[in-house]
């Protein structure tokens, strides 16, 4: 796909939110969205089809995908010259900056998790990320390992990050502070009862 397509994408993507957000609802028409990001309608229908609008599943793997190259990057800046922090540090600042960029749009994905079975479409997009993105956040914190161990890891820390997602979407405060306290609870658990013998250094 060329750039210009990534680029009504993810304008369309923004558009999308943003009329989410500020909605009663979690339908958003095709004329809404072009009316918001000033795209036509040709140009919007030859990106995303009105199905693609009604299920949210085509704009979330967008944002998700987006967030976790911003933070990936970010943190990658953040850890280049960082030789006090432990691993553990340096994965509880990754999981916690997703959080923070997630933040962003925690309006909009309770509303596309409103009923269990689009809490599962939401959990489970996440979920389809999540290998891909624990496997890049473990090659920049750590050094390299063979492949078995780094799927362990990758799993392990999708527990963790899952239900620290779940506590995401009940929590009804205006920041995230309860949420990056479960966030380090559930990564020292894991640490603590031997799932992460090897996987994380000790915080000390």
């Amino acid at each position: 796909m060329n750039l210009d397509n990534e680029n009504l994408k993810w304008k369309l993507c923004e558009a999308y939110f943003s009329i989410l957000e500020k909605s009663m609802t979690s339908e958003v028409s095709l004329d809404e969205l072009c009316k918001v990001s000033k795209i036509s309608l040709e140009e919007a229908t030859r990106i995303v089809s009105d199905n693609s609008i009604n299920n949210g599943n085509f704009f979330l793997k967008i944002l998700i995908s987006k967030i976790d190259k911003e933070v990936l990057s970010e943190l990658k800046e953040d850890i280049t010259d960082d030789t006090v922090s432990s691993t553990y540090d340096k994965l509880l600042e990754g999981l916690s900056l997703r959080f923070e960029k997630y933040f962003e749009y925690k309006q909009s994905l309770k509303k596309l998790s409103k009923n269990s079975k689009q809490k599962i479409q939401v959990f489970m997009n996440v979920f389809k990320e999540n290998y891909t993105f624990f496997s890049n956040l473990l090659t920049l914190v750590e050094e390299e390992q063979n492949c078995g161990l780094k799927i362990l890891k990758s799993m392990a820390l999708n527990i963790v990050f899952t239900k620290s997602l779940e506590i995401f979407l009940k929590d009804e405060n205006k920041d995230i502070d309860t949420v990056i306290r479960y966030l380090d609870k559930y990564l020292s658990d894991l640490e603590d009862i031997g799932l992460f013998v090897g996987v994380i250094k000790n915080k000390s």
